[in-house]
């Protein structure tokens, strides 16, 4: 887990950033400041992190005078500012990487994983290998519940989310299946055959035809770019007498 402050006197810039932290996995936010002298006096007696992204232009102390006070806290520093001009200073004040304003998510989430590399990769595999996730719950005020595999029936795609359907209730997460498949463990335990459905092998009831009922009763027809891929799991498992009739 990427442990990380942000630092930017622009409330709006502050809130992007924190996002984008919030919707990466195995980043988590500690704190944020949008005063550069209350995260000096703060940090100064807090315990390092990994991680600290500090605007450069701000009142009564700069993000350069501040990094130089509190290098020592973070294993990287990454500068934000929209003045491009302050790059080579940024540098000299032993900052990692520099992230000139406005930057995409894209631009950030390349940053990271050029400065953490491998820690990074390995936060990724050890949430993928795990019997559980933690998911934000739009039915429950966006709290983050957890969620074990082997309660998983299916993932359903539904609009702009994903209903998580488990064997107690159904959780609608602001995700794509596609998030899905990159981040979760669902290689063995789960097939996806039809493109709004990821289901749980365990959870498939019966099979009629092409037509797959799950043990919630949610049912669904197998869709036309996924029939070899069914034909293959069915003929795997399915078991035919040897006798001869």
């Amino acid at each position: 887990m990427i442990r990380c402050i942000a630092i930017d006197d622009q409330l709006s810039s502050l809130q992007g950033l924190e996002k984008y932290i919030l919707d990466t996995p195995n980043m988590r936010l500690v704190n944020s400041y949008t005063d550069p002298v209350l995260a000096l006096k703060e940090l100064s007696r807090a315990e390092p992190v990994d991680l600290i992204f500090m605007d450069i232009n701000m009142p009564q102390i700069s993000g350069l005078e501040l990094a130089h006070a509190i290098r020592g806290k973070s294993r990287k520093l990454i500068f934000t500012t929209s003045h491009k001009e302050y790059a080579f200073e940024a540098y000299e004040a032993e900052g990692d990487a520099y992230l000139p304003k406005p930057y995409s998510y894209a631009k950030f989430l390349v940053t990271i994983t050029r400065l953490f590399g491998n820690d990074y990769e390995a936060s990724e595999n050890n949430l993928a290998n795990s019997e559980s996730f933690l998911v934000k719950n739009k039915e429950e005020d966006h709290r983050a519940i957890m969620v074990k595999y082997a309660d998983i029936i299916a993932f359903e795609s539904f609009h702009n989310y994903v209903k998580i359907h488990t064997d107690k209730k159904i959780i609608i997460a602001y995700l794509s299946l596609k998030d899905v498949r990159e981040q979760l463990n669902i290689s063995k335990q789960f097939i996806q055959l039809h493109r709004a459905y990821i289901i749980s092998i365990p959870h498939i009831q019966h099979i009629e035809g092409q037509r797959i009922t799950l043990t919630n009763q949610l049912s669904f027809n197998v869709g036309d770019i996924y029939i070899n891929e069914f034909k293959e799991f069915y003929n795997e498992r399915v078991i035919i007498s040897s006798r001869k009739k």
